[in-house]
């Protein structure tokens, strides 16, 4: 729900002499008259109130809205500040929902909607009391749920003879708000916010009426219904509106249903496939199956890249489980995904992701060297890749200078004689290397590597 913009308000109380009733010399013209008025601010607002807040007897802010309510006086119909009117007053205090509080103002948020209570109390030197009371409206949060058609459904009559019910709920309408709703709905899910149909009744259903399919200007290329689909994008806006006639607006989420194939009942599915985080797209190779309910095979696929839609068409039928592999970047290993066709539909299923959770694993080139060499590490990953921005080695915790290419570490053997090393590596799926450390020995002209040892937690 959007947040309430909250709206200036100021309760002011029946202006009276603050002065002892039985004390005529009090009662000079000369004594200062004195009022107080209420206000309610928003939270980050610092300055005075007054003169930026209006009179207002009500408050209407948002369920845990965080807002500072404060006090006013006015010395002579003048606006006082704190500091001017301390002279005048001995003590205040607040009274919000039960809740007392002495401070001039006080921060709160209400944690529940209702109608709440606010008094504000002033004493002044002689023991008399000016009393301001204003009650604040706590609206609850409103919510649109869009109910029928379910999203993604897709068995809809593109010729529409009889209409779509479109249905949806609006909550959070308190007694002194009223809402108004309007419908949108589009060819274009980014169009839709865009595309108002008209002012609709809140509480009810409505008929969308007319023909559904979308025709050559809306596919902008020559349309057959027999592969082709039109989906509907739509969506509810309502303004909500209180007493005083201060509005907010909520949203609804956009759904959308599709139009049946003309067809002979055959069934399309189109299902993305990708090898998430993969650095190298085009150097996947997939292979996937199509199996029936009964665990007959129905097609099979091969050679395509990631990134790629599947496309298959099949008798209608549920449960067919389709399972794809890479079989060239294999740290992907398979995905399975299952779903049903209905008669002359098309159906497009959600990106189906092929995941890397394999290790980069990391070996030295060599194991005996000359020291004058660089030490050398392959770091390998048949996934997502090396992530190069993650790779650091460390020769007895001090940190070295390295080089990566062509799947190879390198870096200035600065051992002298005997030393810890660790290598930390990532790929782009986030899987860490073994975090291990291997040991370097030199001696004299000759350097000799072995490992790799587990790391204890504490090291």
């Amino acid at each position: 729900m959007m947040h309430r913009i909250l709206s200036t308000f100021i309760f002011t109380a029946i202006a009276l002499p603050f002065i002892a009733c039985s004390d005529s010399e009090i009662q000079s013209s000369d004594i200062p008259q004195i009022t107080q008025s209420i206000f309610i601010v928003p939270e980050t607002y610092r300055k005075d109130p007054y003169p930026a807040f209006k009179t207002s007897d009500k408050f209407y802010v948002n369920v845990n809205e965080k807002i500072r309510i404060c006090g006013g006086y006015f010395i002579n119909g003048e606006y006082a500040t704190a500091e001017e009117a301390m002279p005048y007053y001995n003590t205040h205090k607040w009274t919000i929902d039960n809740y007392e509080a002495s401070a001039t103002s006080v921060y709160y948020s209400f944690e529940k909607p209702g109608i709440f209570d606010i008094e504000f109390e002033t004493v002044d030197h002689l023991g008399d009391s000016l009393i301001s009371k204003a009650q604040v409206y706590v609206s609850t949060p409103e919510t649109i749920t869009l109910q029928s058609p379910a999203n993604n459904y897709n068995q809809i009559d593109g010729e529409n003879v009889n209409g779509v019910v479109l249905s949806w709920s609006l909550s959070g309408i308190d007694p002194w708000e009223t809402a108004t709703c309007i419908l949108y709905a589009n060819h274009d899910r980014l169009a839709v916010w865009r595309s108002p149909l008209g002012e609709v009744d809140c509480a009810k259903p409505v008929y969308l009426l007319g023909t559904l399919d979308a025709d050559s200007t809306v596919f902008k290329r020559p349309v057959d219904y027999t592969v082709d689909i039109s989906t509907i994008y739509w969506s509810i806006q309502a303004e909500i509106k209180n007493e005083k006639g201060l509005s907010e607006h909520a949203f609804s989420e956009v759904f959308n249903f599709s139009t049946k194939l003309k067809n002979n009942g055959k069934a399309i599915v189109e299902i993305p496939v990708s090898c998430k985080f993969n650095q190298y797209p085009e150097k996947s190779l997939l292979t996937g199956t199509f199996i029936s309910a009964a665990g007959d095979t129905l097609s099979k696929i091969s050679g395509i890249k990631s990134n790629t839609t599947v496309n298959q068409t099949f008798d209608p039928q549920s449960n067919i489980k389709f399972v794809v592999c890479d079989s060239i970047r294999t740290e992907f290993g398979c995905a399975t995904t299952t779903f049903d066709l209905a008669p002359s539909t098309k159906t497009t299923l959600d990106t189906l992701f092929l995941l890397d959770k394999t290790k980069p694993n990391m070996v030295p080139v060599r194991t005996e060297l000359p020291t004058a060499s660089k030490i050398q590490f392959s770091i390998l990953d048949n996934g997502a890749g090396v992530n190069v921005s993650k790779i650091q080695a460390f020769m007895n915790n001090d940190s070295l200078q390295i080089k990566f290419d062509d799947y190879t570490l390198s870096f200035i053997n600065s051992c002298k004689k005997e030393c810890k090393l660790v290598i930390t590596a990532e790929d782009y799926a986030h899987n860490k290397a073994p975090d291990v450390y291997w040991i370097v020995k030199v001696n004299g002209s000759e350097t000799k590597i072995s490992g790799p040892y587990a790391r204890l937690e504490e090291e």
